[in-house]
Protein backbone atom coordinates (compact mmCIF):
# COMPACT_ATOMS: atom_id res chain seq x y z
CA UNK A 1 0.00 0.00 0.00
CA UNK A 2 1.54 3.44 -0.51
CA UNK A 3 1.08 6.18 1.83
CA UNK A 4 2.26 9.10 1.03
CA UNK A 5 6.10 10.30 -0.12
CA UNK A 6 8.06 11.89 2.89
CA UNK A 7 5.45 10.56 5.78
CA UNK A 8 8.74 8.11 7.31
CA UNK A 9 11.30 10.66 7.10
CA UNK A 10 12.17 10.76 10.06
CA UNK A 11 12.35 6.56 10.73
CA UNK A 12 14.53 6.89 7.56
CA UNK A 13 17.05 9.59 8.44
CA UNK A 14 17.38 7.94 11.98
CA UNK A 15 17.94 5.09 10.26
CA UNK A 16 20.74 6.50 8.00
CA UNK A 17 22.65 8.18 11.01
CA UNK A 18 22.67 4.86 12.80
CA UNK A 19 23.48 3.27 10.23
CA UNK A 20 27.21 2.57 10.81
CA UNK A 21 26.48 1.99 14.44
CA UNK A 22 24.02 -0.48 13.73
CA UNK A 23 26.86 -2.16 11.42
CA UNK A 24 29.42 -2.01 13.85
CA UNK A 25 27.00 -3.93 16.73
CA UNK A 26 26.18 -6.07 14.02
CA UNK A 27 30.08 -6.99 12.93
CA UNK A 28 30.68 -7.46 16.69
CA UNK A 29 27.51 -9.75 17.10
CA UNK A 30 29.48 -11.88 14.31
CA UNK A 31 32.98 -11.85 15.96
CA UNK A 32 31.47 -13.01 19.46
CA UNK A 33 29.37 -16.10 18.06
CA UNK A 34 29.91 -19.48 18.87
CA UNK A 35 29.77 -20.16 15.21
CA UNK A 36 33.36 -20.22 14.13
CA UNK A 37 32.12 -19.80 11.19
CA UNK A 38 30.22 -16.70 11.06
CA UNK A 39 33.59 -15.55 12.89
CA UNK A 40 36.01 -15.85 9.99
CA UNK A 41 37.24 -12.64 8.63
CA UNK A 42 36.10 -13.41 4.94
CA UNK A 43 32.86 -14.46 5.85
CA UNK A 44 32.02 -11.87 8.55
CA UNK A 45 33.26 -8.88 6.07
CA UNK A 46 30.38 -10.65 3.23
CA UNK A 47 27.59 -10.44 5.87
CA UNK A 48 28.49 -6.73 6.99
CA UNK A 49 28.12 -5.53 3.42
CA UNK A 50 25.17 -7.67 2.64
CA UNK A 51 23.50 -6.21 5.89
CA UNK A 52 24.36 -2.16 4.60
CA UNK A 53 22.65 -3.09 1.60
CA UNK A 54 19.38 -4.15 3.33
CA UNK A 55 19.25 -1.08 5.52
CA UNK A 56 19.99 1.33 2.29
CA UNK A 57 16.92 -0.71 1.20
CA UNK A 58 14.83 0.13 3.70
CA UNK A 59 15.77 3.17 4.32
CA UNK A 60 14.67 3.93 0.47
CA UNK A 61 11.49 2.36 1.31
CA UNK A 62 10.55 4.62 4.39
CA UNK A 63 11.35 7.78 2.23
CA UNK A 64 9.64 6.55 -0.40
CA UNK A 65 6.50 5.70 1.88
CA UNK A 66 5.86 2.53 0.25
CA UNK A 67 5.08 -0.56 1.89
CA UNK A 68 4.53 -3.85 0.17
CA UNK A 69 2.23 -6.43 1.85
CA UNK A 70 3.45 -9.70 2.43
CA UNK A 71 4.16 -11.62 -0.56
CA UNK A 72 4.51 -9.07 -2.85
CA UNK A 73 8.32 -7.96 -2.66
CA UNK A 74 10.31 -9.82 -5.05
CA UNK A 75 12.99 -11.83 -3.43
CA UNK A 76 16.64 -10.55 -4.29
CA UNK A 77 19.41 -12.05 -6.31
CA UNK A 78 22.39 -13.84 -4.65
CA UNK A 79 25.47 -12.32 -6.57
CA UNK A 80 27.88 -15.04 -7.06
CA UNK A 81 30.45 -16.04 -4.94
CA UNK A 82 28.53 -15.13 -1.65
CA UNK A 83 29.07 -16.73 1.17
CA UNK A 84 28.31 -20.41 1.37
CA UNK A 85 27.25 -20.90 4.85
CA UNK A 86 24.59 -23.37 5.76
CA UNK A 87 21.01 -21.76 6.33
CA UNK A 88 21.71 -22.52 9.97
CA UNK A 89 24.31 -20.13 10.47
CA UNK A 90 22.93 -17.50 7.89
CA UNK A 91 19.79 -17.33 9.73
CA UNK A 92 22.00 -16.84 13.01
CA UNK A 93 23.55 -13.72 11.15
CA UNK A 94 20.00 -12.87 10.21
CA UNK A 95 18.55 -12.66 13.55
CA UNK A 96 22.26 -11.08 14.29
CA UNK A 97 21.37 -8.20 12.53
CA UNK A 98 17.50 -7.77 13.51
CA UNK A 99 18.83 -7.68 17.09
CA UNK A 100 21.76 -4.95 15.87
CA UNK A 101 19.04 -2.72 15.08
CA UNK A 102 16.57 -3.31 17.16
CA UNK A 103 19.33 -2.62 20.46
CA UNK A 104 20.54 0.48 18.87
CA UNK A 105 17.29 2.05 17.88
CA UNK A 106 15.70 1.50 21.32
CA UNK A 107 18.86 3.40 22.77
CA UNK A 108 17.72 6.36 21.35
CA UNK A 109 16.11 9.08 23.33
CA UNK A 110 12.40 9.27 23.47
CA UNK A 111 12.50 12.68 21.97
CA UNK A 112 14.32 11.58 19.05
CA UNK A 113 12.07 8.64 17.73
CA UNK A 114 9.85 8.25 15.42
CA UNK A 115 6.02 7.61 16.01
CA UNK A 116 4.89 4.47 16.86
CA UNK A 117 3.75 3.72 13.73
CA UNK A 118 6.83 4.50 11.46
CA UNK A 119 8.87 2.11 13.71
CA UNK A 120 6.00 -0.60 13.23
CA UNK A 121 7.04 -0.10 9.50
CA UNK A 122 10.25 0.24 9.71
CA UNK A 123 10.87 -3.09 11.59
CA UNK A 124 8.42 -5.09 9.52
CA UNK A 125 10.08 -3.50 6.53
CA UNK A 126 13.89 -4.59 8.00
CA UNK A 127 12.00 -7.99 8.78
CA UNK A 128 11.15 -8.76 4.92
CA UNK A 129 14.50 -7.70 3.79
CA UNK A 130 15.89 -9.82 5.95
CA UNK A 131 13.76 -12.99 5.38
CA UNK A 132 13.90 -12.49 1.58
CA UNK A 133 17.78 -12.50 1.83
CA UNK A 134 18.06 -15.37 4.10
CA UNK A 135 15.33 -17.37 2.11
CA UNK A 136 16.90 -16.49 -1.36
CA UNK A 137 20.80 -17.64 -0.06
CA UNK A 138 19.10 -20.70 1.19
CA UNK A 139 17.82 -21.97 -1.75
CA UNK A 140 20.88 -21.16 -3.94
CA UNK A 141 22.90 -22.78 -1.05
CA UNK A 142 20.47 -25.93 -1.30
CA UNK A 143 21.19 -25.74 -5.04
CA UNK A 144 24.62 -25.83 -5.12
CA UNK A 145 25.27 -28.80 -2.58
CA UNK A 146 22.79 -30.61 -4.74
CA UNK A 147 24.76 -30.15 -7.52
CA UNK A 148 28.15 -30.56 -5.62
CA UNK A 149 26.58 -34.04 -4.49
CA UNK A 150 25.65 -34.71 -8.24
CA UNK A 151 29.23 -34.59 -9.41
CA UNK A 152 30.75 -35.74 -6.40
CA UNK A 153 28.61 -39.15 -7.34
CA UNK A 154 29.62 -38.87 -11.12
CA UNK A 155 33.25 -38.94 -10.37
CA UNK A 156 32.32 -41.47 -8.26
CA UNK A 157 31.36 -43.52 -10.69
CA UNK A 158 33.93 -42.63 -13.34
CA UNK A 159 36.52 -43.66 -10.66
CA UNK A 160 35.11 -47.45 -10.50
CA UNK A 161 34.70 -47.44 -14.10
CA UNK A 162 38.12 -46.68 -14.42
CA UNK A 163 39.44 -49.05 -11.74
CA UNK A 164 37.46 -51.92 -13.18
CA UNK A 165 38.44 -51.02 -17.41
CA UNK A 166 42.33 -50.96 -15.78
CA UNK A 167 42.43 -53.19 -13.34
CA UNK A 168 39.65 -56.01 -13.96
CA UNK A 169 39.55 -55.56 -17.55
CA UNK A 170 42.56 -55.72 -19.14
CA UNK A 171 43.66 -59.02 -16.34
CA UNK A 172 40.86 -60.91 -18.21
CA UNK A 173 41.96 -60.12 -21.63
CA UNK A 174 44.95 -61.47 -20.40
CA UNK A 175 42.90 -64.42 -19.01
CA UNK A 176 41.44 -65.17 -22.39
CA UNK A 177 44.66 -65.05 -24.67
CA UNK A 178 46.07 -67.40 -22.26
CA UNK A 179 43.16 -69.66 -22.87
CA UNK A 180 43.50 -69.55 -26.66
CA UNK A 181 47.56 -70.19 -26.50
CA UNK A 182 46.19 -72.78 -24.22
CA UNK A 183 44.23 -74.12 -27.32
CA UNK A 184 47.01 -73.08 -29.89
CA UNK A 185 49.76 -75.47 -28.18
CA UNK A 186 47.30 -78.47 -27.17
CA UNK A 187 46.61 -79.02 -30.92
CA UNK A 188 50.08 -78.56 -32.35
CA UNK A 189 50.77 -81.29 -29.08
CA UNK A 190 53.22 -78.59 -26.89
CA UNK A 191 51.14 -80.01 -24.12
CA UNK A 192 53.86 -78.71 -21.33
CA UNK A 193 53.48 -75.19 -22.72
CA UNK A 194 49.37 -75.63 -22.74
CA UNK A 195 49.79 -76.25 -19.52
CA UNK A 196 51.84 -73.62 -18.46
CA UNK A 197 49.30 -71.58 -20.15
CA UNK A 198 46.30 -72.82 -17.69
CA UNK A 199 48.65 -72.17 -14.75
CA UNK A 200 49.23 -68.56 -15.81
CA UNK A 201 45.24 -67.93 -16.41
CA UNK A 202 44.73 -69.36 -13.00
CA UNK A 203 47.09 -67.22 -11.52
CA UNK A 204 45.84 -63.72 -14.03
CA UNK A 205 42.18 -64.89 -12.16
CA UNK A 206 43.15 -65.00 -8.78
CA UNK A 207 44.65 -61.33 -9.18
CA UNK A 208 41.70 -60.29 -10.23
CA UNK A 209 39.66 -61.34 -7.75
CA UNK A 210 41.84 -59.48 -5.55
CA UNK A 211 41.21 -56.36 -7.46
CA UNK A 212 37.53 -56.62 -7.85
CA UNK A 213 37.67 -57.07 -3.58
CA UNK A 214 39.58 -53.72 -3.37
CA UNK A 215 36.79 -52.17 -5.48
CA UNK A 216 34.29 -53.48 -3.38
CA UNK A 217 35.78 -52.75 0.08
CA UNK A 218 36.37 -49.17 -1.26
CA UNK A 219 32.62 -49.20 -1.15
CA UNK A 220 31.68 -50.29 1.84
CA UNK A 221 31.61 -48.09 4.94
CA UNK A 222 34.73 -47.94 7.17
CA UNK A 223 32.68 -47.41 10.70
CA UNK A 224 30.97 -50.80 9.98
CA UNK A 225 34.20 -52.45 11.11
CA UNK A 226 36.13 -49.97 13.26
CA UNK A 227 35.85 -47.03 15.63
CA UNK A 228 37.10 -43.87 14.57
CA UNK A 229 40.19 -43.47 16.26
CA UNK A 230 41.01 -46.70 14.93
CA UNK A 231 40.61 -45.74 11.47
CA UNK A 232 41.96 -42.37 11.58
CA UNK A 233 45.16 -43.54 13.21
CA UNK A 234 45.53 -46.42 10.20
CA UNK A 235 45.21 -43.99 7.63
CA UNK A 236 48.30 -41.65 8.90
CA UNK A 237 50.17 -45.49 9.26
CA UNK A 238 49.78 -45.71 5.62
CA UNK A 239 50.95 -42.45 4.47
CA UNK A 240 54.05 -42.94 6.87
CA UNK A 241 56.31 -40.12 7.80
CA UNK A 242 55.70 -36.36 10.09
CA UNK A 243 55.98 -35.43 12.91
CA UNK A 244 54.29 -36.89 16.08
CA UNK A 245 49.94 -37.34 15.96
CA UNK A 246 47.72 -37.39 19.17
CA UNK A 247 44.55 -38.76 18.34
CA UNK A 248 41.79 -38.62 21.13
CA UNK A 249 37.86 -39.49 20.37
CA UNK A 250 35.63 -39.80 23.16
CA UNK A 251 31.86 -40.00 23.64
CA UNK A 252 29.59 -42.43 22.24
CA UNK A 253 30.15 -43.68 18.62
CA UNK A 254 26.87 -45.38 18.64
CA UNK A 255 24.97 -42.35 18.29
CA UNK A 256 26.42 -41.65 14.58
CA UNK A 257 24.45 -43.23 12.43
CA UNK A 258 26.32 -44.94 9.51
CA UNK A 259 26.15 -42.12 6.93
CA UNK A 260 27.00 -39.58 9.37
CA UNK A 261 29.68 -41.57 11.02
CA UNK A 262 31.18 -42.22 7.38
CA UNK A 263 31.60 -38.58 6.24
CA UNK A 264 32.96 -37.25 9.91
CA UNK A 265 35.75 -40.36 9.11
CA UNK A 266 36.37 -38.45 5.49
CA UNK A 267 36.50 -34.93 6.50
CA UNK A 268 38.52 -35.64 9.72
CA UNK A 269 40.64 -37.46 7.57
CA UNK A 270 41.20 -34.88 5.20
CA UNK A 271 42.06 -32.19 8.02
CA UNK A 272 44.92 -34.78 9.19
CA UNK A 273 46.18 -35.53 5.60
CA UNK A 274 46.43 -31.51 5.12
CA UNK A 275 48.30 -30.95 8.25
CA UNK A 276 50.43 -34.12 7.74
CA UNK A 277 51.15 -33.14 3.93
CA UNK A 278 51.74 -29.24 3.91
CA UNK A 279 51.83 -27.97 7.77
CA UNK A 280 55.63 -29.61 8.51
CA UNK A 281 54.51 -29.60 11.83
CA UNK A 282 56.46 -31.54 14.54
CA UNK A 283 52.90 -32.03 16.83
CA UNK A 284 49.49 -32.76 15.47
CA UNK A 285 46.60 -33.08 17.59
CA UNK A 286 43.44 -34.64 16.24
CA UNK A 287 40.62 -34.38 18.88
CA UNK A 288 36.48 -35.43 17.97
CA UNK A 289 34.16 -35.58 21.13
CA UNK A 290 30.87 -37.03 20.42
CA UNK A 291 27.95 -35.57 22.77
CA UNK A 292 24.13 -35.66 22.84
CA UNK A 293 23.20 -33.97 19.75
CA UNK A 294 26.70 -33.31 18.00
CA UNK A 295 29.74 -33.64 17.50
CA UNK A 296 32.79 -30.76 17.44
CA UNK A 297 36.41 -31.97 15.92
CA UNK A 298 39.32 -30.11 15.96
CA UNK A 299 42.56 -30.81 13.96
CA UNK A 300 45.65 -28.67 14.97
CA UNK A 301 49.09 -28.55 14.01
CA UNK A 302 52.11 -26.48 15.07
CA UNK A 303 53.36 -26.08 11.57
CA UNK A 304 53.92 -23.00 9.20
CA UNK A 305 50.10 -21.60 9.18
CA UNK A 306 48.66 -19.00 6.63
CA UNK A 307 46.89 -15.65 6.80
CA UNK A 308 43.29 -16.98 6.07
CA UNK A 309 42.29 -13.10 4.89
CA UNK A 310 44.86 -13.20 2.00
CA UNK A 311 46.68 -17.22 1.17
CA UNK A 312 44.35 -20.02 0.14
CA UNK A 313 45.82 -23.08 2.31
CA UNK A 314 47.45 -25.72 0.38
CA UNK A 315 44.86 -28.75 0.00
CA UNK A 316 42.52 -26.06 -0.98
CA UNK A 317 40.47 -28.44 -2.63
CA UNK A 318 40.44 -31.25 0.36
CA UNK A 319 39.04 -27.64 2.06
CA UNK A 320 36.59 -27.33 0.04
CA UNK A 321 35.19 -30.94 -0.07
CA UNK A 322 35.34 -30.92 3.84
CA UNK A 323 33.21 -28.03 3.73
CA UNK A 324 30.90 -29.27 1.49
CA UNK A 325 30.28 -32.58 3.23
CA UNK A 326 30.19 -30.44 6.40
CA UNK A 327 27.19 -28.73 4.97
CA UNK A 328 25.37 -31.80 3.38
CA UNK A 329 24.99 -33.19 6.95
CA UNK A 330 24.13 -29.40 8.38
CA UNK A 331 27.29 -28.60 10.27
CA UNK A 332 30.35 -26.45 9.28
CA UNK A 333 33.85 -26.38 8.92
CA UNK A 334 36.12 -23.18 9.99
CA UNK A 335 39.63 -22.69 9.91
CA UNK A 336 41.91 -20.71 12.06
CA UNK A 337 45.58 -19.40 11.47
CA UNK A 338 48.23 -17.46 11.44
CA UNK A 339 51.55 -17.30 9.48
CA UNK A 340 54.37 -19.24 11.85
CA UNK A 341 51.56 -20.23 14.32
CA UNK A 342 50.28 -22.94 13.03
CA UNK A 343 46.52 -24.18 12.03
CA UNK A 344 43.28 -25.00 13.86
CA UNK A 345 40.72 -26.70 11.66
CA UNK A 346 37.31 -26.75 13.91
CA UNK A 347 33.96 -29.15 12.52
CA UNK A 348 30.82 -29.35 13.43
CA UNK A 349 28.16 -31.86 12.60
CA UNK A 350 24.57 -31.91 14.29
CA UNK A 351 22.81 -35.38 15.45
CA UNK A 352 19.39 -35.78 13.91
CA UNK A 353 17.10 -37.44 16.45
CA UNK A 354 18.84 -36.47 19.58
CA UNK A 355 19.01 -33.76 22.06
CA UNK A 356 21.07 -31.05 23.28
CA UNK A 357 23.07 -29.85 20.22
CA UNK A 358 22.23 -26.49 19.00
CA UNK A 359 21.61 -27.70 15.09
CA UNK A 360 19.24 -30.05 15.82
Amino acid sequence: MATGRGTRSTAAALLERRTQEVLSAYEASLHSTDSSLLREEPNATRYVAEARQILAHVIAELRRGTYLPNGTEPAPEVPPGGPRTHPVESGRAAAALFDAVTVVLLGVPEDDRPSSAETAVLFSLLHRQIVARHTARSVAHIGYLLERLRSAHDDERRRIARELHDEVAGQLGSVLNSFELHDLYEESGRDELAREKVGSARDIVRTSLDSLRDVMTGLRHRVDTEPLRTGLARDLEELGGGGEVRISVTGDEARLQPGVAEELFLIIREAQRNAHRHARAKLITVTVHVAPGEVRGVVEDDGVGFDPRTTAPRGHSGMLSMRERAELLGGSVAVESKAGRGTRILVFVPLRGTTGGDGT
